[in-house]
């Protein structure tokens, strides 16, 4: 059995009951509460989840939530009113409206959505689930086209699947062995009647596989087979196809509401103050920083869990080999001292006004703090925002390319192995020994990784003179040791099965198998290349359009706030008749209040990171679905140049804009 890292979910629980058991007394109040909260439909998906946490778990994290969430915006808060003196009357109704809003109405967010979670998650399981359907049906297949039994069938599928659907086919046969059902006919039937509601291309698939096994000539049999994968791969392929058609109008919203839009109304909140409204940084920053991401976060979650899972990426232990000299706390500590470093200028220069606030006068240091001197060519707030992008990028890419690796390698041997299995079957079939056809199909494949794993049974079968199977699976010296595919390894279980019966009906399986595998790759890459037409355009607007919007619209911003303050000069000054100004407009509300440029680039940079975060994760998950590892890995990839071309246009458009003066 595999071993699988604990859910975040499951930490959280020993989280919350090591540090916040306060929040949540275990009285006969809370086992009220827990009994309305928690009905018994709930705690049947929570069974079906998996996740070892119960109701009352549930609710004590979702307290925690709600707790460590209030805690963190009235930090928050706090700091607001430092900048005002604690002077409540200097701070304008909008931007307490969104202080107390955000600080009350997100932790209520996190409260649900954490409460509601292990519901989400078997919704997603289930969902998830049927990318399981391919492996799950071409096991069958596969083993039905070799033996035509089909309980052993299906415990074969069972035993050498790790997925979902696996477990309750486990499960199934569980039920079946204790008389819940009267055989492997019954239990196949209510199977496919209680998966039929997620999935009628599965339902029709299992009673195909029921029926091959009546057929009585096997050329029968294997039409009938053929038959039912074929089922399988269309309802995938059509499945997905419905996805990607529905996806269009959610794409254009998160473009529009998401970043377009967003980030062209930078550009206009300069203009504001022409219609009397005060701009204020903290409004900027609750709006592009907490209520937009949480908006897009909440939208792209919501599309993500109807995707409709294909095919599952391969699992990867966390004992792999290669992945043992990993210690993500001791790379956390050195990514963050990376950080650190490289956003303590950007920290210093940021406090630097309130520093020199008495009055001291200081050449250098007024062109560092003076809007209109060092920022006015490069804010120095960018270096903060390197910081941050360097933290993430050196943990993300040092933790997560030996993921990508192994499961590169992993999908680049699945790839040789329909090759490498057909030369195997061909070569038997002109009865030659396995130690030999093993070695031959090695030559053939020469440069290849599954080569490697060939030439080790070969040479397993003829220096040590052991059997098949311990040439292939003995955990000391096995050929397939360090091989984590387990369509592969299911493959050669059937091999060593099959040819100890008959070498020439093994020869022509493995022979079908191989174009089976084929098929399957076709009808993957099929589904990827779909995809893959809708979230490249995804990753070019994170990676390049949006920050690259976003660096020019604050330098249209500069230039509009230029021309609006010399406008306010002269008005003042009686260059411009008072009777040309706008009505009801002062001197001051021209220029937006309490922004500096620098704070101004500090507050949507954030905003392109968290974008990044955001639409990476989107993109990732429409494009390979629930795959950590390619997702932080695309992560680590993104940021950096997301930020360079952020940066770059926002230190040249200060510069070519600098020269407009307020003339």
């Amino acid at each position: 059995m595999k071993k699988e890292e604990a859910h975040w979910f499951e930490k959280s629980a020993k989280i919350a009951r090591k540090y916040f058991l306060w929040l949540l007394k275990d009285n006969d109040k809370t086992r009220i509460k827990l009994d309305k909260y928690f009905p018994k439909e709930y705690v049947d998906l929570l069974s079906f989840s998996g996740l070892d946490v119960e109701p009352y778990d549930i609710l004590l994290i979702s307290y925690m939530g709600a707790f460590l969430t209030f805690i963190g915006f009235f930090i928050v808060d706090i700091l607001i009113f430092l900048t005002y003196g604690f002077d409540i009357r200097n701070i304008d109704l909008f931007t307490l409206f969104l202080m107390f809003s955000v600080t009350f109405v997100f932790p209520l967010i996190m409260l649900n959505m954490l409460a509601g979670y292990p519901k989400t998650y078997a919704r997603y399981m289930k969902i998830h689930s049927l990318g399981d359907i391919p492996e799950i049906l071409s096991y069958l297949v596969m083993y039905l086209k070799l033996v035509p039994n089909l309980e052993n069938s299906v415990k074969f599928a069972a035993s050498e699947s790790s997925t979902s659907l696996a477990r309750d086919l486990r499960k199934m046969l569980w039920d079946m062995e204790i008389r819940v059902y009267h055989g492997i006919d019954d239990a196949l039937t209510s199977f496919a009647t209680m998966w039929g509601k997620w999935s009628e291309y599965f339902k029709r698939a299992l009673h195909l596989i029921r029926s091959a096994i009546q057929e009585r000539d096997e050329a029968s049999r294997i039409v009938t087979l053929n038959r039912a994968l074929d089922v399988a791969l269309d309802g995938t392929r059509d499945m997905m196809n419905k996805f990607v058609n529905r996806l269009h109008q959610p794409a254009m919203v998160i473009y529009s509401i998401g970043i377009m839009i967003p980030l062209a109304l930078v550009a206009m909140l300069p203009a504001a103050g022409l219609v009397g409204m005060r701009v204020t940084i903290f409004q900027v920053f609750f709006l592009y920083d907490i209520i937009l991401p949480m908006f897009v976060f909440i939208y792209t979650r919501k599309i993500l869990l109807s995707r409709p899972a294909a095919f599952n990426p391969p699992v990867i232990p966390i004992d792999h080999p290669k992945l043992r000299s990993i210690h993500k706390k001791t790379r956390l500590g050195v990514a963050l001292s990376i950080g650190i470093l490289i956003a303590s200028p950007g920290v210093f220069f940021l406090i630097l006004p309130f520093i020199l606030d008495d009055g001291s006068s200081n050449p250098l240091l007024d062109f560092i703090v003076n809007p209109n001197g060092l920022n006015m060519y490069f804010p120095v707030t960018l270096f903060i925002i390197w910081g941050v992008a360097a933290t993430v990028t050196s943990y993300t890419l040092s933790v997560y390319y030996p993921y990508k690796k192994i499961r590169d390698e992993i999908k680049q041997m699945e790839n040789e192995f329909s090759d490498a299995l057909y030369i195997l079957g061909k070569r038997i079939s002109e009865e030659k020994s396995p130690e030999e056809s093993f070695m031959y199909a090695a030559e053939t494949m020469e440069g290849s990784k599954i080569a490697e794993v060939f030439s080790q049974t070969g040479y397993n079968l003829t220096a040590l003179h052991t059997n098949l199977k311990d040439a292939m699976f003995n955990p000391d010296y096995g050929s397939l040791k360090n091989v984590y595919s387990d369509r592969i390894k299911a493959i050669m279980r059937l091999f060593v099965e099959g040819i100890q019966k008959s070498q020439r009906a093994v020869s022509i399986s493995i022979i079908r198998i191989a174009d089976h595998l084929k098929e399957l790759q076709a009808v993957e890459k099929k589904i990827k290349d779909t995809l893959f037409s809708l979230t490249s355009t995804l990753r070019s607007t994170v990676a390049v359009f949006a920050p690259l919007i976003g660096g020019i619209t604050l330098a249209i911003t500069k230039l509009i706030s230029n021309i609006l303050n010399s406008l306010s000069g002269k008005i003042s000054t009686g260059a411009i008749p008072s009777t040309m100004s706008v009505p009801g407009a002062t001197t001051r509300v021209f220029t937006l209040e309490n922004i500096r440029p620098e704070y101004f680039v500090l507050v949507i940079g954030v905003y392109i990171i968290e974008l990044v975060f955001l639409l990476v994760r989107f993109a990732n998950g429409i494009d390979e679905g629930d795959d950590k590892a390619t997702y932080m890995y695309s992560l680590g990839k993104t940021m950096p140049t997301s930020i360079m071309v952020f940066s770059i246009t926002v230190i040249l458009g200060q510069i070519l804009f600098s020269s407009i003066v307020k003339t």
